[in-house]
């Protein structure tokens, strides 16, 4: 059996040498962890953006205004449709 499959067995522990040797030569084992102060950081950017927008005022008047009023609404209203089981994980048969 060995002789016969000698060049796949070969070509596999090839295979494997050479990702053992990218694994420990190449690969990088630096693994960054977010830190205490990290996170404050990120927190603080989201509450300085949450400040900037309580800032945001909305002109009312936009809404009666004529380009406003002349949009039309092009939405479909769904149909009513029939539900499916009561229980959809029971057994069929036991609705």
């Amino acid at each position: 059996m060995f002789t016969k499959n000698k060049g796949i067995l070969l070509a596999v522990a090839l295979f494997i040498v050479a990702m053992l040797s990218y694994n420990f030569f190449f690969k990088s084992e630096t693994v960054t962890l977010p830190n205490e102060s990290s996170t404050i950081v990120i927190g603080e950017d989201l509450i300085k953006i949450f400040n900037e927008l309580q800032g945001v005022t909305l002109d009312q008047s936009f809404f009666s205004s004529a380009g406003y009023l002349l949009l039309q609404d092009f939405s479909n209203s769904i149909p009513q449709q029939a539900t499916g089981r009561p229980n959809p994980f029971n057994i069929i048969g036991r609705d």
